[in-house]
C-alpha cells in the first residue's frame, strides 16, 4: 500500500497548491516502524525518494514538515501517533548519464500578416536546459491519466498525443502550468525577443522570407550573448510541415550562430533537429510558455504568465522605443 498511499499524499497536496512537493515524491514510497512503545506506540516514516530530490526533502522546513506528517496520521497505521519523517535516497532509482550540453528549445508566436487582421506581435522564445530533464516522466504519467479516463463510458473521450496551449481545454492547461511552474528556476531559463509589427517600417516587412530569416538569426544572437556561451549546444525545433519553412528556419539559426561564434572566436559544436513535438516534453513546455508570453503581449492576459515569470531571463522587446506605428492594429 506504501506507493497507492504516495499517490493519496500527492493528490492532498496539489489540492493543497503544494505542487512543487507532491512532483518531488514521485514514484517515492515508504516504511513506517514503532520508535516508542508507550502510550500506543509512537511511528517514524522513512520516505525513499529519487536522488535528484534528496536534499531538498531533507531541508523542508518545520511548517511543511508538521503538514505532511499529519497527511500520516490520517492514514491507515498501527501506532497512536507517527510524530517524526526522515527521507532516504531510493538507490533504485533510474539516474540519467549526463554530458555538459546546453538544449535549447525554440517556438513562435504570432503571424506574418502585417495588416488589422494579423496579430499584433512576432515572437521567437527560447527555451534553455540542461540534463537531467526533470519533471518530465511527471508530465508523461499525466498523459498517460488523461488517455486511462476514455475507459470510463461516463468520461468525455480524450485523445492527448501532445500537450499543446491552443488546444487543451482549461482544465488540462491549468494542471500543466501548476506543473510547469515547479521546475527550479535556476535550471530553467527562458528568453523572448518580441516584435510589434504595427511599428515594423516597411521596407523591413516588404520580403517576409528575409524578415524572419534577419529576426531570427538576430534573436539567436542575442540569445547566445545573453548566456555568455561556452558550452557545445543543441537546437530543437517543433518540426515543420513545410520543407521550405524548415530549410528557412535551419538557414536563420545557422547564420546567427555562425556569426556571434565568429565576433567573439568561439569554437563551439552544435547542431539543429527538427521533432516532432509528441516526441519531446520540452517542445510541448516552450509551446506552453510561449502561449503565456503572447497572451500578455496580445491580449494584456497575465494569468499564466505570473505561473512562468520566474524563468524569464530577458524579455527583449525589440521595437520597444520606436514611436511611430504603420498602421492600426
Amino acid at each position: 500500500m506504501s506507493k497507492e498511499n504516495i499517490k493519496i499524499i500527492q493528490n492532498i497536496l496539489k489540492q493543497q497548491n503544494k505542487y512543487d512537493l507532491a512532483i518531488k515524491l514521485e514514484n517515492s514510497h515508504y516504511e513506517d516502524y514503532l520508535i516508542d512503545g508507550w502510550n500506543g506506540g509512537i511511528g517514524e516514516v522513512n520516505v525513499s525518494v529519487h536522488p535528484n530530490y534528496f536534499f531538498e526533502l531533507s531541508s523542508l522546513d518545520s511548517d511543511t514538515r508538521d503538514f505532511l506528517l499529519e497527511i500520516f496520521n490520517g492514514l491507515p497505521h498501527d501506532y497512536f501517533r507517527i510524530n517524526s519523517i526522515k527521507f532516504s535516497i531510493n538507490t533504485d532509482a533510474v539516474i540519467e548519464d549526463v554530458g555538459d550540453n546546453i538544449y535549447i528549445f525554440v517556438d513562435e508566436a504570432g503571424d506574418m500578416d502585417f495588416s488589422a487582421k494579423g496579430s499584433q506581435h512576432y515572437m521567437f522564445n527560447f527555451l534553455i536546459k540542461r540534463r537531467p530533464f526533470s519533471l518530465h516522466e511527471y508530465i508523461s504519467s499525466y498523459r498517460y491519466s488523461l488517455l486511462e479516463r476514455n475507459l470510463n463510458p461516463l468520461n468525455d473521450r480524450l485523445d492527448i498525443e501532445r500537450f499543446h496551449a491552443c488546444e487543451d481545454n482549461k482544465y488540462i492547461k491549468a494542471e500543466l502550468f501548476n506543473i510547469i511552474s515547479t521546475f527550479d528556476a535556476n535550471l530553467v531559463k527562458v528568453y523572448s525577443y518580441i516584435l510589434d509589427k504595427t511599428k515594423v517600417t516597411p521596407n523591413k516587412r516588404q520580403e517576409k522570407d528575409k524578415f524572419y530569416i534577419d529576426n531570427l538569426s538576430y534573436a539567436i544572437k542575442k540569445l547566445l550573448d545573453e548566456l555568455n556561451i561556452n558550452k557545445n549546444f543543441i537546437i530543437i525545433t517543433d518540426r515543420l510541415p513545410i520543407e521550405k519553412n524548415k530549410n528557412k528556419q535551419v538557414n536563420a539559426l545557422k547564420k546567427g550562430i555562425k556569426e556571434y561564434l565568429s565576433s567573439k572566436n568561439l569554437r563551439l559544436r552544435y547542431d539543429i533537429f527538427h521533432h516532432s513535438s509528441a516526441s519531446s516534453a520540452n517542445l510541448q513546455i516552450v509551446d506552453y510558455i510561449s502561449w503565456a508570453i503572447f497572451r500578455k503581449y496580445e491580449h494584456n492576459d497575465s494569468n499564466y504568465y505570473k505561473k512562468i515569470d520566474k524563468y524569464l531571463m530577458k524579455i527583449d522587446e525589440a521595437t520597444k522605443d520606436r514611436t511611430k506605428v504603420y498602421y492600426e492594429k
